[in-house]
């Protein structure tokens, strides 16, 4: 379960924001909070912001993270440092995933010049009551690294895990935390406290992130097949869909459906399935839905089809639905999602939605998540939402721009606002921030008052208004 990011001098952030997923002391919908060490984490939150605020960049960093930490640094594409003060160019970006992992607090991080793809320093630090215990650190500047004690042993394989911990601190183009689960089974076998590394591991390559045009994603809900699941919560949602197909396809007929960029994307994903937590990935290909599930070693295609007024033998492809449902079917692997504990990071969850179903959707989200250890984190523009009868103060955040054009962060439960206030008319009218406030309309300099007096005159005239 997530705690809190950290993200610094990434696109639109300048200095270090934090968002946090702790829980403040409010007592309603007290159910759907995970109790972590000494602490208890929310399940769900709501970023808010003006377009362009950087409430997307916030996803993306985490995303970068991600891909950054399981893909490596020379495939994950070129990102920008904040851009608006060129002396970041030359300082670290920094990002910090603060984790709940069986009930214990762990802070992993690294520090990196993103225009030279070198990590200059990586972390990470079981977190206690009273003082935190630093397992691993390495500075590839300076040389310098730390590994806790307790983590070695005199066992000959782990001595040799030393050395090679040691060859790798001035490293700066591969993450630690990737080497050191990576073919190193004996090691884990002779000390199993150095499985916190796998486990930390596992848990920043399981974050779920999707945005509105993502054509590949991960799903970890449901297999190909069970498609009365699928059909079972469509159903909730009044989209007209009254039965779900799953045909089994050939890997080729998926690739040739794909553009080029989507199957180089594709063909990563199913190199990576066969070792990967996730049970299968979903894919999108020229209209076509496709999932794929691993049976023993044989990746099974299928693709996905939809029926209305129980026309079974009329099939509709995913193009053929509306914008809305294709993306409410993207979303539904939250709702149906199995494994727990899990971590969904969805950006514009509206994008394309009617404000009802959005609404609706959160709130079988939250439903849910008074008994399945699952957290979702949104990005939204939906002010319906922002109801305190649906929503916990401390699950709303807002985004916005400072003078200097950099993202802030800020809590909405800073403002004190009672439980029962209504909140949504306060946000638009401005009163938190996150919000466009205009002051200006937009008119060509060449159509002055005189020419739009001509104008009315002028149509007035050809409807037989005037002498």
């Amino acid at each position: 379960m997530l705690s809190r990011f950290t993200v610094g001098n990434f696109l639109s952030f300048k200095r270090p924001q934090t968002f946090s997923m702790i829980a403040g002391p409010i007592q309603k919908h007290k159910e759907r909070l995970y109790q972590a060490q000494d602490m208890k984490l929310l399940k769900f939150s709501s970023i808010y912001g003006a377009n362009a605020a950087g409430k997307s960049n916030l996803v993306k960093a985490m995303k970068f993270a991600r891909d950054l930490i399981v893909q490596g640094t020379d495939k994950v594409p070129d990102s920008s440092c904040f851009k608006l003060d060129r002396t970041y160019q030359d300082i670290p970006s920094y990002f910090e995933f603060e984790i709940c992992i069986s009930g214990l607090m762990y802070s992993y991080g690294f520090e990196m010049l993103l225009a030279k793809k070198e990590i200059t320093e990586e972390w990470l630090i079981q977190l206690g009551d009273g003082k935190d215990q630093e397992l691993f650190y390495r500075n590839t500047v300076t040389g310098k690294y730390d590994l806790d004690e307790t983590l070695l042993s005199r066992n000959e394989d782990i001595g040799r895990l030393g050395i090679y911990i040691s060859d790798l601190s001035a490293v700066k183009d591969r993450f630690f935390l990737k080497d050191i689960v990576t073919n190193k089974e004996t090691a884990y076998l002779a000390n199993p406290r150095l499985r916190i590394f796998k486990e930390i591991f596992q848990w920043v390559s399981s974050l779920d992130i999707s945005f509105p045009n993502s054509p590949v994603s991960g799903y970890t809900c449901f297999l190909a097949t069970a498609t009365d699941q699928i059909l079972e919560a469509v159903r909730t949602f009044a989209t007209g869909i009254s039965h779900v197909e799953a045909r089994e396809v050939k890997k080729e007929a998926v690739l040739e459906d794909a553009a080029p960029a989507a199957r180089k994307e594709i063909s990563r994903v199913l190199a990576d399935l066969p070792g990967s937590t996730a049970k299968g990935a979903r894919f999108n290909c020229n209209g076509k839905l496709y999932l794929v599930h691993m049976n023993g070693d044989e990746q099974v295609f299928n693709e996905i089809t939809f029926a209305h007024d129980n026309l079974k033998h009329i099939p509709f492809t995913l193009a053929e639905e509306s914008d809305g449902t294709q993306r409410l079917l993207d979303m539904l692997t939250v709702l149906i999602c199995t494994k727990e504990p899990a971590v969904f990071i969805i950006d514009e969850i509206d994008r394309s939605l009617h404000p009802q179903m959005t609404v609706h959707f959160v709130k079988n989200f939250l439903s849910l998540a008074a008994s399945k250890d699952i957290q979702l984190i949104i990005t939204t523009h939906e002010s319906h939402l922002l109801d305190l009868s649906i929503l916990r103060q401390d699950e709303i955040w807002f985004a916005e721009k400072n003078h200097a054009g950099a993202t802030l962060l800020t809590p909405f439960d800073r403002f004190k606002e009672r439980f029962d206030k209504k909140i949504e008319r306060a946000y638009l009218d401005g009163r938190y921030g996150g919000v466009p406030l205009f002051d200006s309309f937009y008119f060509p300099t060449r159509y002055t008052q005189e020419e739009e007096s001509e104008d009315m005159v002028g149509e007035a005239c050809r409807w037989g208004q005037t002498e």
